[in-house]
This record gives structure tokens, sequence and C-alpha cells, in this order.
């Protein structure tokens, strides 16, 4: 863990609390937009808005308290509203301030992991996904499919055909391996899926979240 201080905004580069820019960047109002309370922090330090299920994750992440829905075939700071994008990008992801989090997901077989000389914040996340995604699918990785699920290895090239009608480059991405499950549907922790995943001898990352996704 990191000495941050609040985990929800501040750190030594910011200002203080009600000083002049203190936390992300002040929005208006906007009728029908989810936007943090002022100050949002844990429950135990604030009784605002927070996830249930995962207290130390920031809500606008939280599978359970997340009203963002979004495709992670774009990028979030175009999907997701502009109003809910802005005013969450700047926070920090967890209440430990970490500078190093880890995504797994059940529905491929990569870990992305995201490193941040200060507090990973909800922006880093989303762009993590979108670039991870967008990277080319690996020999090894093609090898493993045709060897042992034909019918993920025709998922992975229709969808990839699908997306050449409007991105010229051929090549099979990530993002093909995910078929109609392109919807961003918060983090869980899954402590004990986490360990089966972590491949033996590696460093374990305390925050470690499984991204959920879905088709609508």
């Amino acid at each position: 863990m990191n000495n941050w201080g609040n985990p929800w905004g501040q750190n030594p580069y910011y200002p203080q609390p009600n000083a002049p820019g203190f936390g992300a960047p002040p929005q208006p109002g906007f009728p029908g937009f989810w936007q943090p309370p002022p100050g949002w922090a844990p429950p135990n330090a604030n009784a605002g808005f927070h996830s249930s299920k995962y207290p130390t994750l920031n809500p606008i992440l939280a599978s359970d308290s997340t009203p963002v829905r979004y495709d992670v075939r774009k990028k979030a700071r175009n999907d997701i509203a502009q109003p809910t994008y802005m005013a969450n990008r700047l926070l920090f992801a967890t209440a430990s301030s970490a500078a190093h989090v880890r995504l797994i997901s059940k529905a491929f077989p990569w870990s992305i992991d995201i490193m941040s000389h200060g507090p990973v914040t909800c922006e880093a996340v989303w762009d993590a996904l979108h670039t991870a995604l967008q990277q080319y699918i690996e020999d090894s990785e093609w090898g493993m499919v045709v060897n042992t699920d034909k019918k993920l290895r025709e998922s992975i090239e229709k969808t990839a055909r699908k997306r050449n009608e409007s991105d010229p480059d051929k090549k099979l991405k990530r993002i093909d391996w995910l078929g109609a499950n392109t919807i961003f549907k918060g983090l869980d922790r899954m402590e004990e899926y986490a360990e089966q995943r972590l491949l033996p001898e590696a460093e374990p990352c305390f925050e470690t979240w499984v991204i959920k996704l879905g088709s609508s």
C-alpha cells in the first residue's frame, strides 16, 4: 500500500481538500448522469455512495455499484457519457491508493498490469483495458485455440470479419477473442480464481480484480 492520504482524490501532488483544484476537475450538474459526492471516500470515512461488496474499490468500477456500461471496443472517453467520465477519471481506483493494479478475466487468458508512479486512477483502468484488447493475438494464443477449442476459433474469426467492415487491419486482435461480450460491467474480487490464475513463481498483486463482461 501507498500512504497517499485520501484515496479518492488527494495525493501529495494535489492541493489540500477545499483548495482550488482539489481532486477531479469540478463538473457542472447534468441531470441523468451519476457523479460521485464531493470528497467521496470509503464508507468508514464518508457515508456517501459506495460498493457494498467491494468497499475498497471505487464504486464507478465495482460491478455491484457502477452505473457505467460501455463498449470496450471503443475508448472509454468516447463511449462513457462525458459528464460521468470527466467527473470520475482522476479519482483513485482503489482505497489502498495502489500504484499497481492487475486485471484478469475468465473471458480471456492474459493479465493486464497497470503500473503507475502514483495511485492508479479510474481513467488508467479504462485506458489499460482498451489498449490491451487492441493488441494482436499472439501465435502461442492462437495455437492454444486451434488445438483445444474449435468453437472459440470460429467465434474469433467471425468477430474479426465483422470488425474488418470498419477496421482495415486484418490481423486478429485480442478484442476479437471476446465475440459479442464487449460490454464492461465492472470489476469483481475473486481471490481463489486470482490465486489459481497466477503463473507459478510470478509476483502476486494485492489489487487483482476480475473484469466482468457481457453482451448487453
